[in-house]
């Protein structure tokens, strides 16, 4: 008896639908990038129970006969390419002909379509793979796709769905990208028959930035970058080079001939790019790539799409071109920016010193030689613009030192007076700091190096959801409340936040009120945030909240996350002594100090063995 069978087209259907379509947005993408193949310039996304229940995508493009659209349901059946020529120069974003099939196969499906040559339109009915009728309607020129229950005939998969309330927020940031992508299309959303997103035709990229990412965008400090040659063009925005924290929402998207894509590449040429200017800088944690939206057009024989089921990631036929491409770009646009900042700096304080002299720069501060005298006010901002970063006491003083005591007798011994001044807790534990970012302390055996970021987020993860548990909430009243504008990429998240979770929030330690349009009201926030930047940083709370909560269900986990994170100490920040001190004390306090919440290391201890093994010794 033969062992190896030839699968029935059900369930090879079923297998290219669970490669294809794992959950509502899969549906949502495949169907909206159909639409942007077939020229269409209005589209708009109707859901029920955020996908779960019901898919309904709308377009204006070009149609098809009632001949094209049978053959749509076919395997492989497709208008994009023709031969395999056409395989190394995709330009359509979609083209392997399987998502109709595969949507089809795991729902009940309505396709209702008319090409410009006919005066009717074709509708289709299908039932879990098969096709149930097929008749002429009245209908606008266009294709409308309506999906339903999706996963009724896969029990297993469907329960693998999340909440309606997550499932919409995958939807809803595909939506965002395809606007951000595509300036020129009229997109809508709606969500159980009330609108959520709705961005008009624009005329260009700029103003589209603006509505969804709202018009703040152009006021934070982003660097435009743009560059191309015959075979690559990068455009977009990054984060600028200013020492000043909270400036930044976290923006990262990367964006491949209309795709959005997660690629190595060019997130590593953006790191490298950086590297000189963040190690002069020190304003970015260590490890974070900068914040950046980048719109890169890429010849098509240079990429393959085709390595991702999803088509979220890209294969380059040459790596280096694109990266060596992409790196330079930045650099060029990060040196003009620092070029324009120098330029600022020294028209604002060239009158301190002589052009060309440095070293007199002491001498006309206090005598004012070379110009008029400078005030206190513009020595701090002249100093904040152009400091170097140090670390000072880098060794500990000895502790008889300190307490002002001789420790040697006249004999030549040393002694140890008994009036002698105990020294402070931090002088005798004696922690300090490793390049603003790590602290380092002595242990019976060894050595300890924190990750200072790592640690403080870890200890303000543990406060936020113990208060969220029962402990009594701990918060600061806003002197004067706060009106923060929210930016339309982040409406819906702060209307469900308000709309289902307010007892936690305000457990949490923040007071929100809705306010007129996309607005908000803060009167109380956490204790623990401490550089607050105008409510700027509650946007930054936001951004990560959305990301944690596509990951997990638990809002109490989300929030304290979210909130840990942009609440705590970052690397490149400089603490004192006491707060490193304290700082150990608490970590040590947490029901879990080696791991920060998201599950990255705290701590690394070197005991004496590894460093004498390092040193040779044995």
């Amino acid at each position: 008896m033969n062992r190896i069978k030839v699968l029935s087209e059900e369930v090879t259907n079923k297998i290219a639908a669970g490669e294809i379509i794992d959950r509502p947005v899969s549906i949502v993408k495949e169907l909206v990038e159909n639409s942007l193949d077939a020229e269409a310039d209005r589209i708009t996304v109707i859901l029920e129970n955020g996908g779960k229940k019901r898919i309904q995508v709308i377009d204006n493009g070009r149609g098809m006969s009632e001949e094209d659209a049978l053959l749509a349901f076919e395997r492989h059946a497709t208008s994009k390419i023709r031969n395999v020529e056409d395989i190394i120069r995709i330009s359509s974003l979609g083209f392997r002909g399987e998502a109709l099939p595969s949507i089809a196969s795991v729902s009940r499906m309505e396709l209702t379509s008319r090409d410009g040559e006919n005066d009717t339109a074709t509708r289709i009915e299908l039932e879990f793979g098969t096709i149930k009728n097929v008749g002429k309607v009245s209908a606008n020129k266009g294709t409308d796709i309506t999906v339903k229950y999706l996963f009724s005939n896969l029990p297993a998969r469907k329960n693998f769905l999340k909440s309606e309330q997550v499932e919409f927020k995958h939807i809803s940031d595909y939506i965002h990208y395809q606007a951000l992508t595509f300036p020129g299309i009229h997109l809508r959303l709606l969500n159980n028959g009330q609108e959520k997103l709705n961005y008009p035709a624009a005329a260009d990229r700029a103003q589209r930035l603006s509505a969804v990412l709202g018009s703040g965008f152009y006021k934070q400090d982003f660097v435009k970058i743009s560059g191309e040659n015959e075979l690559i063009s990068v455009e977009g925005f990054i984060g600028g080079l200013e020492e000043t924290k909270g400036t930044f929402s976290d923006y990262r998207y990367i964006f491949i001939n209309g795709r959005f894509i997660r690629d190595r590449i060019i997130i590593h040429a953006l790191r490298t790019a950086y590297e000189p200017f963040i190690k002069k800088y020190r304003i970015y944690q260590q490890g974070k790539t900068p914040p950046y939206i980048l719109f890169l057009n890429v010849n098509p024989e240079l990429i393959d799409f085709n390595v991702h089921p999803a088509k979220l990631e890209v294969r380059f036929r040459d790596p280096h071109l694109v990266h060596s491409f992409t790196k330079a770009t930045i650099v060029q646009a990060l040196l003009d920016y620092q070029e324009d900042k120098f330029k600022i700096a020294t028209e604002k304080f060239g009158h301190i010193y002589k052009e060309g002299d440095p070293t007199m720069l002491e001498k006309q501060i206090t005598a004012g030689k070379g110009g008029r005298k400078a005030d206190k006010k513009e020595l701090k901002q002249m100093n904040i613009m152009l400091k170097e970063l140090y670390q000072p006491d880098l060794f500990r003083q000895d502790p008889l030192e300190a307490a002002g005591r001789s420790d040697v007798s006249q004999s030549g011994q040393k002694t140890v007076p008994s009036d002698l001044y105990l020294p402070p807790e931090e002088d005798v534990v004696n922690p300090w700091q490793l390049h603003n970012s790590y602290i380092l302390v002595q242990s019976d055996d060894g050595l300890i190096m924190i990750d200072q970021h790592a640690a403080h987020e870890r200890i303000i993860y543990e406060r936020i959801f113990h208060r969220m548990c029962g402990v009594p909430a701990e918060s600061q009243k806003m002197l004067f409340p706060i009106v923060v504008d929210i930016p339309p990429i982040l409406k819906e998240t702060v209307n469900q936040l308000l709309d289902n979770n307010p007892e936690l929030l305000k457990m949490a330690g923040f007071s929100l009120k809705a306010f007129s349009g996309d607005s908000i009201v803060i009167e109380e926030i956490p204790v623990e945030l401490g550089n607050w930047d105008g409510g700027e940083v509650f946007k930054d709370i936001l951004f990560q909240l959305q990301d944690e909560y596509k990951e997990t269900e638990d809002f109490r986990d989300s929030i304290a996350k979210s909130v840990s994170c942009k609440a705590a100490i970052k690397a490149g920040e400089k603490i004192s002594k006491k707060e490193m001190l304290k700082l150990i004390n608490d970590l040590f306090a947490c029901q879990v100090p080696y791991f920060c919440p998201h599950g990255r290391p705290v701590l690394i201890k070197f005991t004496l063995t590894d460093l004498e093994r390092k040193f040779k010794r044995i």
